[in-house]
C-alpha cells in the first residue's frame, strides 16, 4: 500500500470519527467509535497490514484520549445556541426590513429567517432528548 493512500485513508477515518453527523445515537457515542476501530484493527492484524494497524492504533489512541460523550453533547448544545442566535438576528433584520417597507428586502429576510429556523429545528433534533420547542 502506498504511503500517500494510507495517510489519506487514516485521515478519512479520523475525519469521519470526529465529525460524524447525526443524533447522539449509539453510532455516535465514543464507545461505539472505539468498538468500530478495534474491529477494523482485528482485520488489519489478521491480514498483517502493518501500516493500517499503525494508523488504526493512532486513531484508537486519539479516541481514548479526546473523545467523551460529554464533549459530543456540548458541541451539539453549542450548535443549538448558535442557531438560536441566528434566528434572533434574522428576526430583528426582518423587523427592520418591514419597517423600511421594501418588499424585496422583506422577502429576502423572511427567506433567511425560515432557513435559520429549519437549521435550528435540525440542530435541536440532534440532541439526545430530541427537539425542544
Amino acid at each position: 500500500m502506498k504511503p500517500q493512500y494510507l495517510s489519506i485513508t487514516i485521515l478519512t477515518i479520523l475525519l469521519y470519527i470526529f465529525t460524524s453527523p447525526g443524533a447522539m445515537a449509539d453510532y455516535e457515542r465514543c464507545e461505539y467509535k472505539r468498538q468500530q476501530l478495534e474491529h477494523q484493527l482485528e482485520y488489519a492484524l489478521a491480514y498483517n497490514n502493518a501500516h493500517r494497524v499503525a494508523g488504526l492504533q493512532n486513531a484508537l489512541r486519539r479516541i481514548n484520549e479526546y473523545c467523551t460523550d460529554k464533549r459530543l453533547l456540548a458541541r451539539k448544545e453549542t450548535k443549538v445556541s448558535e442557531k438560536k442566535r441566528k434566528v434572533t438576528e434574522y428576526q430583528r433584520e426582518l423587523e427592520q426590513a418591514r419597517a423600511s417597507g421594501k418588499r424585496e428586502q422583506i422577502m429576502n429576510k423572511q427567506s433567511k429567517l425560515d432557513e435559520a429556523r429549519e437549521e435550528l429545528v435540525k440542530a435541536r433534533s440532534e440532541l439526545p432528548n430530541g427537539p425542544v420547542e
